[in-house]
Parts: C-alpha cells; structure tokens; sequence
C-alpha cells in the first residue's frame, strides 16, 4: 500500500543555475598560455624549375629552335664528386678518369671549388650561348637532401670577397640517370 503524501507539506523546488564564471576565467587564462607555447613551424622555400611535363607545349607555343646552339649545363652529384658537363662535352678533372671536382680528403663535397669552376665557365660561355642563366642539377639516388640544396645554392652564386656574383640562377632538377 503507498502513502499519499501530505497535503501539508509544500516543498517547493528551487531552480538552480550554472555558475559559468570559474570556467570561462579558465579559458581567459588558458588560451593565452597554449597560444604562447606552441611552436610554430618554420618553412624553407626553395625556388627551382621542373622541366615540363611530356606533351605539354611551351607558354609561347614554339618548340625550341633546332638550329640555335645551348650550353645545357648540367651538374652531376655523385659518391665521388662532381661531374659538370654541356651539351658539347663534359669538363674534365685534375684527374681524367674521376670526376671535375673531387670530394676533398675528408670526404666531403667541395662546394667553394663548385662555385668558382662554373665561373669559369660562365665566363666563357657568355659570348657563346644564350642561356648562360640556366643549370640542370642531377643527382645518385644516395646523395642526401641536404647537399643537393647546397649544391644548387653553390650554383646560384659565386661569392669574390664580400660580394656576390649571381651565376645560374635558373636551376632545375633532373633524375639521375649516370
């Protein structure tokens, strides 16, 4: 049997809000200090030019004149060094079997010797080719990111003293295929 509640009795329920307050000074204060603790990335950005793809034609619309001579220049990164080379011939070393600029005793790449041989060459293609501006950068499959930026910073300039000669500021890749 169930009582009937007393007619009496006259509770009345009270209504009760959430203070909000507490948390959204939390926010206030927390926000502020995860903004500030994070790390922001930082992005490099290097400029480079693909060659195009098979079958697309040139902004322009003309194929490249057959008959007009190009220098081509191209630098091959290898295990033993760099291998520089033209459409006409590839440029020899101190030693004719290895490569143009050997990596130096401590085995290490001799970006400075780079720099100053494509000077040289630059120097003597300027009055003989039209694109004296343009470099194709090849490497092995082992050579490792970082000294294929270098190399390709190394052709861009050519530092004579404390100024800056700009060589072959157009520098493409290519796959290597040596």
């Amino acid at each position: 049997m169930a009582f009937k509640p007393s007619k009496r009795r006259h509770i009345e329920m009270e209504s009760t809000e959430l203070n909000l307050t507490p948390i959204m000074n939390l926010m206030v204060v927390m926000i502020p200090i995860l903004l500030s603790s994070t790390q922001f990335v930082k992005i490099g950005i290097l400029e480079l030019n693909l060659p195009p793809s098979v079958g697309v034609a040139t902004a322009a619309g003309a194929l490249p004149k057959e008959t007009q001579r190009t220098l081509d220049l191209t630098v091959s990164i290898t295990e033993s060094g760099f291998y520089i080379s033209s459409a006409l011939a590839v440029l020899p070393g101190d030693d004719t079997a290895g490569p143009t600029i050997p990596k130096n005793g401590d085995g290490a790449y001799d970006f400075e010797a780079l720099s100053k041989k494509l000077y040289e060459v630059k120097q003597k293609a300027r009055e003989h080719f039209p694109d004296t501006e343009a470099i194709v950068i090849q490497a092995e499959r082992d050579i490792s990111y970082q000294i294929l930026v270098s190399t390709m910073d190394a052709a861009r300039e050519f530092k004579i003293g404390e100024q800056s000669v700009p060589l072959f500021p157009l520098v493409s890749l290519s796959a290597g295929v040596i």
